[in-house]
């Protein structure tokens, strides 16, 4: 298939270029095909059933995100203890998601690993709910965390439900059904807080990924296809492939931002100039809904024009965002510029995602996901972190222009090979 030429070097779009389909693949996704690549009728129920535990397992884990910064600082956190609290969702995921997606990849009771997601998801908001002080508060998260670190399964789960060659318009559609459920979280959970407290979204929280434990159940398992097994050697072919390691580097920088600001100091400063826990609801609400938009419609704006037009767009968006937010001083202004950000955002995450899986054949796929989404989580750790120091050090001004610089090293990368002839 031919593209436009647009502004950035364009070559032809190829399914899985680095690794072939083999005739027993082509057989499987030729019995998991509809006339127009979706799956077949037996499968559509299952579809849906597994979108609706992804989208409760997703707002499980983001219906108290807007507020849990300022819920912190309410437990007496510093802006670093802040810091802290935020990245501590991060490190299970880094140590985590790697031996998930070997473990998963290896095994053929998939859907009990998919279903751990939701169970710690449920438990780890419970622990937020019932915490009496900082460091639980961080126990809890980090519990939190390791529900978050089973993604790996749920996007790789997703996928087996499609044809191999339609992986990226699942991606696509699971990152939708992921952005949808954040928008839902982040609007209700401001709101909740606002009328009856902190500690109801919480509550809250756990009884969604208990639903969503319930509409997995009633998922079907898609095709099974072929699992062999993963020598070290493998791994390390899968691991260390140009373009998973170009586009992990660069979604490790576009999470450092991302965490740092929409999910850790965007909210604080909304604080600072007036936000109630409803408006810091809608203000985040705002920067997912318009993820949700731009994961839809960004695979198809890179197969149009390619991969690096859609990645530069991204990068740019998301970094001019972040730097117009300390010269912005009303709310409504705050929510426009979100907007912005929420796009940059979702076009960066979605189509680095699906470039990841292309670094492996399907059978493999978890263990390549696992590996993009273990580095990744470096700057979920690494951006609060760094940032909560930064801006007791210096101002919270500083954190953005930071999270804005790294944005512009993410749209350089964006014409290396690995990506540019992609």
């Amino acid at each position: 298939m031919s593209h436009r030429r647009g502004p950035f070097p364009v070559l032809q779009y190829r399914v899985m270029p680095d690794f072939p389909q083999t005739g027993h693949e082509r057989a499987v996704a030729g019995a998991t095909t509809g006339s127009h690549g979706l799956p077949p009728p037996p499968q559509h129920r299952s579809v849906v059933l597994f979108c609706a535990a992804t989208f409760f397992y997703w707002t499980a884990l983001y219906l108290y995100v807007p507020i849990l910064p300022v819920y912190a600082r309410s437990l007496g956190a510093s802006l670093s203890m802040v810091g802290v609290v935020i990245a501590s969702y991060a490190l299970p995921q880094l140590l985590l998601r790697i031996p998930i997606g070997l473990w998963f990849d290896a095994i053929r009771r998939r859907k009990a690993l998919v279903a751990l997601g939701l169970v710690t998801a449920s438990l780890g908001a419970l622990g937020l709910g019932l915490a009496p002080g900082i460091w639980p508060l961080c126990l809890a998260r980090a519990t939190t965390g390791i529900g978050a670190a089973v993604w790996v399964t749920f996007a790789v789960y997703f996928t087996s439900y499609y044809p191999a060659e339609r992986a990226a318009r699942a991606i696509a559609v699971i990152n939708s059904v992921h952005g949808a459920a954040l928008v839902v979280a982040t609007s209700s959970g401001g709101a909740i807080a606002g009328l009856m407290g902190y500690r109801h979204v919480f509550f809250g929280a756990a009884l969604l990924g208990t639903v969503g434990l319930l509409a997995l159940s009633l998922a079907g398992k898609p095709a099974a296809r072929p699992l062999p097994a993963i020598s070290g050697r493998g791994f390390r072919r899968i691991a260390t492939h140009p373009l998973l390691l170009t586009v992990s580097f660069m979604a490790i920088l576009a999470q450092f931002a991302n965490f740092a600001g929409l999910f850790a100091f965007i909210p604080v400063y909304a604080t600072g100039i007036g936000a109630s826990s409803a408006d810091l609801g809608i203000i985040t609400m705002l920067a997912l809904g318009a993820s949700a938009v731009a994961a839809l419609a960004s695979v198809r704006l890179a197969e149009r024009r390619s991969y690096t037009f859609a990645l530069v767009l991204g990068a740019l968006m998301m970094g001019a965002a972040l730097l117009a937010v300390p010269f912005t001083h009303n709310l409504p202004l705050l929510g426009a510029v979100q907007i912005v950000n929420g796009l940059g955002r979702g076009t960066l995450s979605t189509i680095t995602m699906a470039l990841s899986i292309r670094s492996a054949p399907p059978e493999q796929r978890a263990t390549a996901m696992g590996v993009y989404q273990a580095l990744y989580a470096l700057g979920m750790l690494a951006g609060p972190l760094v940032s909560g120091f930064l801006a007791d050090s210096l101002t919270l001004a500083s954190v953005f222009y930071l999270c804005s610089c790294l944005c512009l090293v993410i749209a350089g990368m964006a014409f290396l090979p690995a990506i540019s002839r992609r």
